[in-house]
């Protein structure tokens, strides 16, 4: 094995020995790219053009399952069929609506990082939209609905593993961070235009579906202030992450759930934590015209 190839695998062995040399400035993006262009110096490794997305990215069949039930239910609400329907109806608009903003939230995450030059994003299907793809069993079934019944969060919960040394710079993981809250917001404002438009009243349409549809915005602002919080395992602490100590970081990995169980506890309990994020989130939703008694009513009609 020549030096190269042997500092390569140095950089993917998860040791002291990895995180010296990546401390050096060493880092495993330029040194892959290195030996893939060898005429290449360090500053144009730096400088070279973002990858090609022609092949990598692609729509799932399966990303339609839940972009169909969102349609079915939406358009059962819109047209106002009958009443004894509004509880099923509203479950596939505000569930099957969910499901496709975990898609886009994970997609994020996976686009910005291989656009930051991690491949493996691409051959793990995290870049199709398929929810299977993106499926955990704590944290994509059973946390989601725990938060739903309890007021009404939207807590994301796919998971995509992105290979952060394959990552050219700690701005990059950053952004691979933030690319999840990111889409967040963009299906949050999706959905809410509307509201903006229509300022003094919705123009047609059943009251129910502009509730489910105030409701499923509001989920989308919860989902954005949550992940925003620099704790682990959120991705506010991604976004932060790679500006700390190791120490700190093998800290959090430590520290696993533990952080979003207290969370969990405060926001269930009520108090000061309680208050400052509810009164944000209504804040954040009356930016979109959302009034806050439309929520509650889609809330109700969610959960009876």
């Amino acid at each position: 094995m020549d030096a190269l190839h042997l500092l390569l695998a140095l950089l993917y062995k998860d040791s002291s020995t990895s995180s010296a040399l990546e401390q050096a400035g060493l880092s495993l993006y330029a040194m892959r790219q290195y030996l893939t262009v060898p005429s290449a110096t360090g500053k144009d490794v730096r400088r070279r053009p973002l990858p090609p997305l022609r092949g990598a990215l692609g729509v799932s069949p399966v990303f339609a399952i839940p972009v169909g039930a969102m349609i079915v239910g939406g358009a059962g609400l819109w047209l106002g069929v009958a009443p004894g329907l509004t509880l099923p109806l509203s479950l596939l608009f505000v569930v099957g609506g969910w499901v496709t903003s975990l898609c886009i939230h994970e997609f994020g995450h996976a686009l910005i990082a291989y656009l930051g030059g991690d491949r493996s994003v691409a051959a793990a299907g995290y870049l199709s939209l398929n929810p299977l793809r993106y499926t955990h069993p704590l944290l994509s079934i059973a946390l989601p609905i725990v938060f739903l019944l309890i007021g009404g969060i939207g807590l994301p919960g796919g998971a995509v593993y992105l290979d952060e040394r394959a990552i050219r710079s700690d701005w990059w993981r950053t952004f691979a961070s933030a690319g999840g809250p990111l889409g967040n917001l963009l299906f949050a404002i999706a959905l809410g235009w509307p509201f903006l438009v229509f300022r003094d009243g919705a123009p047609a349409g059943d009251p129910r579906f502009w509730a489910a549809l105030a409701f499923l915005v509001f989920l989308q602002i919860t989902a954005l202030l949550l992940n925003l919080i620099p704790i682990p395992p959120f991705d506010g602490f991604g976004m932060i992450a790679p500006w700390l100590s190791i120490d700190l970081r093998i800290l959090a990995q430590r520290l696993g759930m533990f952080p979003l169980l207290i969370l969990f506890f405060l926001l269930w309990q009520g108090g000061p934590v309680a208050g400052v994020f509810w009164n944000t989130a209504f804040g954040l939703s009356s930016w979109l015209n959302i009034p806050q008694y439309l929520v509650i009513i889609g809330q109700h009609q969610f959960l009876p």
